[in-house]
């Protein structure tokens, strides 16, 4: 066993000897002939894709830049045009929508976040919202124990959660109790006996 290690040692150390005295060459590097000769073959290429014919003018692909296929209505989004600095942003006025179509389904209170859950409107189903959320072109501007306050530009709705009564829970009368029947001894009369199955 003690002649298998030292077999084993006496590789390993001439392995690395090898490679010490023979390390593994780096690839060589394209001189700059082999570049240009590239450069050529590329460009050659290219001169010979611009005398293919049957393919249409540049300006038959104007409809794809008009009408990209991926964006929202196939219309390119308007350039950024800055504001100058002076300038001030102009507010568009809020867009009548007309009353909310929703029904406010629960109040949720956890630590300091309040959460209304609203079904109904543009949106099926129900979701969660919280002050500053926008519903159906209505903004959350409070949300209390029991309603949901929202707003379009001047004008305030209230949506009221639904008032059950309370329900009472019915009181059941004692029951009478029930006489013991004794025998002619005045004793109480023996349970009758129960037969096991």
């Amino acid at each position: 066993m003690r002649k298998l290690w030292l077999v084993l040692i006496a590789l390993l150390l001439g392995f690395l000897a090898w490679r010490w005295y023979f390390p593994p060459q780096a690839p060589r590097v394209a001189t700059d002939a082999a570049v240009e000769q590239n450069g050529e073959q590329i460009k050659a290429l290219l001169d010979s894709m611009d005398r293919v014919s049957d393919f249409p003018p540049q300006s038959a692909y104007q409809i794809i830049a008009e009408r990209p296929l991926f964006f929202n209505k196939r219309r390119p989004p308007p350039p950024y045009v800055p504001t100058p600095p002076g300038a001030k942003p102009t507010i568009k006025p809020p867009r009548k929508v007309g009353k909310p179509r929703m029904q406010l389904s629960a109040i949720i209170v956890v630590g300091k976040e309040k959460y209304a859950l609203v079904k109904g409107g543009r949106q099926k189903g129900s979701r969660r919202v919280r002050v500053g959320d926008e519903v159906d072109g209505w903004k959350v501007t409070g949300i209390e124990a029991d309603r949901l306050v929202l707003r379009n530009g001047g004008e305030t709705e209230e949506l009221l959660l639904r008032n059950y009564r309370p329900v009472v829970p019915v009181k059941s009368l004692p029951k009478p109790p029930v006489a013991k029947k004794k025998n002619a001894a005045g004793k109480a009369a023996p349970k009758p006996a129960v037969p096991k199955p």
